[in-house]
């Protein structure tokens, strides 16, 4: 998640501009062999969901402004911006001389384009509904877009840096899904669903000396023991995404390096609050009760990640820390079982997703560890390819996880508000107070009243739960002590302009 580094926007601000050297040759310095786990489902960035497609979105494409690992934002094809006193105009001055990967000039034609394209409903666009504050766009010049807000929105230029708003040709929008074409510093030589994509070094990319691989390959091979075994071997450079139980062992190898770091993804028993006996928020408290979430941190990620009240993370400075994380007291959930009418306890169904180890482990943990509280919990397995047609806004009480957002208000607000695009597929929940801190942390652009907003807003959502948020899960990749200069991203993927392969 974001941290929010504003002192003010009391009056409009300019962002220091970025200084863009003359473009010198990259000099290569090897290659990157990426052992992924699935797939690409989808070559257009404003589609893709999974993390492996993230990681192709920001290999291949820019944005206007960029997250970086410390989750600072900066500038990226736009090279500076300006906004009004009443936070609702925008104003981005973009970089000159960027070329697509077909050599035309990316100008404001372009990013008008991508946006009015992920606006559009008929795009079905993933991220569409976090820009529907977009009220205009108008490029006075090729190298200015004047976005036009219909609400104040502090966060604007945080959002911008996000997966899927990555600028696209406007005269290529048509072949995205078999011949992308972005600005990145790789371009896309070959993609074998069930093998590898390679991507190649950009000679013209915009940034001095970047990048330095020669080529990257996203390698499919869809058993982690095996992504394993090769890294051991020296036949793969990365691992992606490796389990928690993974993390100890893997660094005790000194041909390794293995980073695990903080994020603000984060997995729930998800309750739908429409549906007996979720409905009774007494239901719900009780089952928080009858769970300690540091054991389940312990039992499901082997302590690699943090309990947590809602989708802020523990190492954000707008966690409320205040609330403490609330032991388990399997008499006292009883006890409010019985006030909610169930005195013999409830019997219900978890669904977990079959395909992602760490959920299914969290479904079965809760099973054995909410019985003593009154809670007999059902374990059934779906496949997680079905899961969005059979499972997901559907089943009362399932495991899911979902990826950090670029900002808080992104995090939050579609999850928890009672008007939230994800609140509709989730949990149906609604709570005036939770309400009024959201709506008013989104209105303002100062950290000091948004922290305050966000801090009442988890004080009312731990009296209130809309279901079991269990933990923020740390982000773990594995690599060959030889690869230099890359890290490992809170938002799971890599930038990789820098690095370079000593091996």
């Amino acid at each position: 998640m974001l941290r929010l580094t504003r002192r003010h926007l009391g009056a409009a601000t300019l962002v220091a501009p970025f200084f863009v050297p003359q473009r010198a040759s990259a000099q290569a310095s090897g290659n990157l062999r990426i052992a992924l786990g699935t797939s690409l489902r989808t070559l257009d960035p404003a589609k893709t969901t999974l993390g492996e497609e993230y990681i192709y979105d920001n290999l291949v494409f820019n944005g206007l402004t960029r997250m970086r690992e410390d989750l600072a934002i900066e500038p990226d094809l736009a090279e500076s911006w300006t906004f009004s006193e009443d936070l609702k105009t925008w104003t981005f001055r973009l970089r000159r001389g960027v070329k697509f990967h077909n050599g035309r000039e990316m100008t404001a034609t372009d990013v008008i384009a991508t946006y009015r394209r992920i606006l559009d409903p008929e795009t079905a666009a993933a991220p569409r509904s976090n820009y529907m504050m977009i009220e205009d766009m108008q490029a006075p010049d090729p190298y200015t877009v004047v976005f036009r807000l219909s609400y104040p929105y502090g966060g604007f230029a945080d959002i911008l840096s996000d997966r899927q708003v990555k600028i696209i040709p406007h005269d290529h929008l048509d072949t995205l899904a078999t011949a992308p074409i972005g600005t990145g510093p790789f371009t896309m030589r070959s993609y074998t669903p069930g093998d590898r994509m390679v991507l190649t070094r950009f000679p013209d990319y915009f940034e001095s000396g970047m990048p330095r691989f020669e080529t990257v390959e996203l390698r499919i091979v869809p058993e982690m023991a095996v992504r394993i075994a090769a890294l051991q071997a020296g036949d793969m450079d990365v691992v992606w995404d490796i389990p928690p139980e993974q993390v100890k062992p893997l660094s005790e190898n000194r041909a390794l390096k293995v980073e695990s770091v903080a994020t603000g993804s984060w997995d729930a028993a998800i309750m739908n609050n429409a549906i007996a006996p979720f409905n009774d928020p007494r239901v719900r408290r009780a089952f928080h009760m009858a769970v300690d979430k540091r054991d389940v941190v312990e039992l499901v990620l082997f302590g690699e990640g943090a309990p947590t009240h809602s989708p802020i993370p523990p190492n954000h400075p707008f966690f409320a820390a205040d609330i403490p994380v609330t032991r388990a007291d399997p008499a006292g959930a009883r006890r409010l079982l019985r006030e909610a009418g169930h005195p013999n306890g409830v019997r219900v169904p978890i669904v977990v997703p079959v395909g992602r180890p760490v959920r299914e482990r969290l479904g079965v943990t809760l099973q054995q560890l909410a019985r003593t509280g009154g809670f007999e919990l059902d374990v059934q397995r779906v496949p997680f390819s079905r899961y969005n047609a059979e499972v997901s806004g559907k089943a009362p009480f399932y495991v899911d996880g979902y990826f950090a957002r670029p900002t808080i208000d992104t995090g939050t607000h579609p999850f928890l508000h009672s008007q939230g695009t994800w609140n509709a597929r989730l949990w149906h929940y609604k709570n005036e107070t939770v309400d009024r801190a959201l709506d008013a942390a989104r209105l303002t652009g100062d950290p000091e009243k948004q922290k305050v907003n966000y801090l009442e807003m988890q004080r009312a959502l731990a009296a209130d739960p809309a279901g079991y948020i269990a933990y923020s899960v740390n982000f773990a990749c594995a690599y060959r002590a030889s690869v230099q200069d890359v890290a490992t991203h809170p938002m799971r993927w890599f930038d990789l302009r820098k690095g370079w392969n000593a091996a």
